[in-house]
């Protein structure tokens, strides 16, 4: 995540509800995609990646919870209940380091919140695929 791939330019706000996927998917890809050697890591952009996955997961994870809550076993909440749980845990126990102070921690953090970016996207998509409905391709 360097100044050359940023991938919170032009971004969609999440806090109106809907989603560009397609842009979710960018920011993910960049947060996961590894870093060049000899590059550096720019605190500016590892901090508004990190707002941005913030603000996905939270409006993903009420979506991903109801899709998780039409599926689950009546043994308990299955591996996908218990990463919502800890996609919860994170956006209110976890906050993001500061990227000013420690860029790595951060970008570490950034990286970790894709991942769960990524499974609350997965479990939403999948949803839409089972109950016969497609994922409109750029917003939900």
């Amino acid at each position: 995540m360097n100044a050359a791939n940023n991938p919170s330019a032009g971004a969609t706000s999440a806090a109106r509800g809907d989603l560009d996927v397609d842009r979710v998917r960018q920011v993910i890809e960049a947060a996961l995609a590894p870093l060049p050697v000899g590059d550096r890591l720019d605190p500016a952009v590892v901090t508004t990646t990190a707002q941005r996955l913030v603000e996905y997961a939270r409006v993903l994870l009420p979506q991903a919870a109801a899709a998780h809550g039409t599926r689950r076993s009546s043994r308990g909440p299955g591996l996908a209940g218990h990463g919502l749980t800890h996609v919860r845990y994170r956006l209110t126990h976890a906050d993001c380091p500061d990227a000013g102070t420690d860029v790595d921690a951060a970008h570490v953090w950034c990286q970790e919140m894709a991942r769960s970016c990524q499974m609350l996207l997965g479990l939403v998509s999948d949803n839409h695929m089972r109950e016969g409905s497609s994922l409109p391709p750029t917003e939900y």
